[in-house]
């Protein structure tokens, strides 16, 4: 009753009943698809009810990630893989050896998906647009879905791999995701690019680090890998040209992360960067091995995996957390071939920047999105 107080003294009276109204009646449309009473009214309890009573209302609105919402609008949702959709009750990395279909949500994420309210489901990973059917088994879901490639933009100075000499620095880029938490430093493989650094460092002094990241609460030895080494770690916020600094100075992007991350994989592509990236989820769909980048094994079937039978992606990021030896050896010999032939780091730079300009491109993207917004307007 708080709650609904609250939220009536600051969005008003008629509008906090009217969502109260749209939540009662979310919830016995949750119970007659699913047959079942306390799972629906937790999963839309889960939905943020202030947050409901907040939303305009729109003749189409377009929700990222998690479907928080109780259908009041027709909407269109854009993803990169399922388990978000199930969000809280999912957590990434935690889906390894889970029955999803199993959970008590499952019947009501279904149920909000083949609801009239979800005119589309977006996706910019094709595994994703494949899975999504065979987890649902619904005819109706799979309609719904429009795969599209994501776009970058092209900055106007890339990384030209010009030769400046051999003892000349070249720099190592290892970043982290835009929320900057610390935990993200170990998921997208923080460890293995210290301990191959430390390797690498010796063997070629030219090279420097640069971490951007907030650094996690790490063991001594890592710590004096970032002390004594040529690491610079930036953890504070950084303004947008000097980002485009970074990363125009920046010879070889470092990502043997546990699965895709796709804005910091097509901004490294977009600026010409050599990327190296692990055999994750996802990786392969944006980076060739060989020809517009490297890619390290040891994180596909250990860490991440589409399980094309259940339709799940399945996830486990414990292994992150210490080193693996097999990614720690992959990253040794990528960097090492890259340093010691400007010519391939200079190769697959180019042909990064090309796969952008030419594939993935914000043309692409909003092409999609617009075949997404065309089929949800006619339903």
């Amino acid at each position: 009753m708080w709650v609904l107080a609250e939220t009536a003294r600051k969005h008003g009276l008629l509008r906090t009943l009217a969502t109260l109204f749209v939540f009662a009646r979310f919830v016995l449309s949750l119970v007659r698809k699913t047959g079942r009473v306390l799972p629906s009214v937790r999963f839309a309890h889960s939905r943020n009810f202030q947050s409901q009573v907040m939303t305009p209302r729109a003749a189409l609105a377009f929700l990222t990630s998690v479907p928080y919402t109780y259908g009041q609008n027709p909407w269109v949702i854009e993803i990169e893989d399922p388990s978000t959709l199930f969000f809280p009750f999912v957590q990434n990395g935690h889906t390894a050896a889970l029955d999803v279909r199993s959970l008590p949500c499952f019947g009501a994420v279904k149920a909000l998906l083949e609801a009239e309210s979800c005119r589309g489901i977006v996706t910019h990973m094709r595994s994703t647009a494949e899975l999504l059917p065979v987890l649902f088994g619904s005819e109706t879901i799979a309609r719904k879905v429009t795969y599209a490639s994501l776009g970058a933009a092209l900055p106007e100075r890339p990384q030209a791999h010009a030769d400046e000499g051999e003892d000349a620095p070249i720099n190592l880029l290892f970043t982290n995701s835009w929320h900057q938490l610390s935990a993200g430093f170990f998921y997208r493989g923080g460890i293995d690019v210290l301990e191959a650094f430390d390797v690498l460092r010796r063997r070629y002094p030219q090279l420097r680090l640069t971490v951007r990241s907030a650094l996690p609460k790490l063991d001594e030895r890592h710590y004096r890998m970032v002390e004594s080494g040529w690491v610079r770690v930036i953890d504070r916020f950084m303004p947008a040209d000097e980002l485009a600094r970074l990363q125009t100075e920046s010879h070889i992007f470092l990502l043997p992360a546990a699965r895709i991350h796709i804005v910091s994989v097509l901004q490294a592509m977009s600026y010409g960067q050599a990327v190296v990236v692990s055999d994750g989820w996802g990786m392969s769909e944006y980076v060739e091995h060989g020809v517009t980048g490297l890619v390290v094994p040891g994180r596909a079937g250990k860490v991440s995996w589409a399980d094309s039978e259940c339709g799940v992606l399945r996830e486990d990021y414990r292994p992150l957390f210490a080193p693996d030896q097999r990614v720690i050896d992959g990253l040794i010999e990528s960097v090492s071939l890259l340093v010691e032939h400007r010519a391939v780091r200079r190769r697959l730079g180019a042909a990064a920047r090309e796969a952008v300009a030419t594939r993935f491109t914000p043309e692409r993207w909003n092409a999609g999105l617009k075949t997404a917004f065309d089929k949800a307007r006619r339903r």
